[in-house]
């Protein structure tokens, strides 16, 4: 009878400790990425058809991405409030910093990571389309600063922005 009392003890405690898997130990590589500030992978895709002008002719497209503590300034400025030398103005406390680019119809650019400031809770792409009129031209996500991958997708189609976000 001890026989089956010792097998069924182990068994058990051999279960026990293939259910609770990682949390009784815990992963110290996940611990320090907690600590360490986030990264952000952006990749640039444009449409064939970007930025149309008078003839309806594709034409590149400048586009400043904007690191940001909040967000509401961003939301509330209009299009001409926004242009590259009035950005930090503009956006005043909530502005941590931008980065500019000029995409071509059809350009594809996987750019390399950037490191986040503590601040940073928000990712803003500004389009300077031709018609802004007629566009959708800002797109604001929420990152955490802190302990995150994140793979951004900035596609700029003919008169509107997509931003997809994704941790890895």
């Amino acid at each position: 009878m001890s026989r089956g009392r010792g097998y069924f003890l182990t068994s058990a405690l051999c279960l026990v400790f293939l259910l609770s898997g990682c949390t009784v130990w815990k992963n110290k590589n996940t611990d320090r990425a907690a600590d360490k500030p986030s990264t952000v992978r952006l990749t640039l895709l444009a449409e064939p058809d970007i930025n149309p002008n008078e003839k309806g002719e594709p034409a590149p497209t400048e586009i400043a991405v904007v690191y940001l503590s909040e967000d509401s300034k961003l939301l509330a400025a209009d299009y001409d409030q926004l242009g590259s030398e009035m950005l930090k103005k503009t956006l005043s406390k909530n502005y941590i910093d931008h980065q500019e680019y000029t995409l071509l119809p059809n350009q594809y650019k996987p750019l390399s990571p950037v490191e986040l400031e503590g601040k940073n809770n928000y990712l803003g792409v500004i389009a300077y389309y031709a018609d802004a009129n007629r566009s959708e031209w800002k797109k604001i996500i929420k990152i955490n600063s802190v302990g995150y991958r994140y793979g951004v997708l900035i596609h700029v189609r003919a008169n509107d922005i997509d931003l997809r976000k994704e941790e890895e």
